[in-house]
């Protein structure tokens, strides 16, 4: 197998992680991290795939989210791999009557591990490098 093929099912496996955390689909996110992973970032550290999923549904107070997945370099190491994905993460919500964006530039430092030939997330840090706020305009 070349060194390609586990970075790329590596880089899908983040992708599907995006979309079911802006979908609100919580029991596909759980499945995609091992018994005993780790997901933390700015002020909270959630442990296990079903904590991560509880923890992930507080997203329900924006009205929408989007995780635009960005590069990402992957070192692996056998059935483990380790790695820093970027991503720019937008959140809609409403504030006094006015539609917002809270936009985040995050680093995610990653750790997967291989199981029954199936990539998963060990432990995921969310580093947020910058935010912005700002009024929506209306479509």
């Amino acid at each position: 197998m070349s060194e390609l093929e586990p970075k790329q099912a590596i880089h899908a496996l983040t992708c599907r992680y995006a979309q079911a955390v802006d979908r609100r689909d919580f029991s596909t996110l759980a499945e995609l991290f091992t018994a005993d992973a780790r997901l933390s970032g700015p002020g909270f550290h959630m442990e296990g795939p079903q904590a991560i999923a509880k923890g992930m549904a507080e997203l329900g107070q924006y009205r929408a989210t989007q995780h635009h997945v960005h590069q990402q370099l992957v070192d692996i190491h056998g059935d483990t791999a380790t790695g820093e994905t970027y991503c720019v993460a937008n959140h809609v919500y409403q504030q006094d009557g006015v539609q917002r964006k809270l936009d985040w530039g995050i680093r995610y430092q990653d750790r997967f591990e291989r199981l029954q030939g199936q990539w998963r997330i060990a432990a995921r840090e969310l580093v947020v490098d910058w935010t912005q706020d700002l009024p929506l305009r209306e479509a």
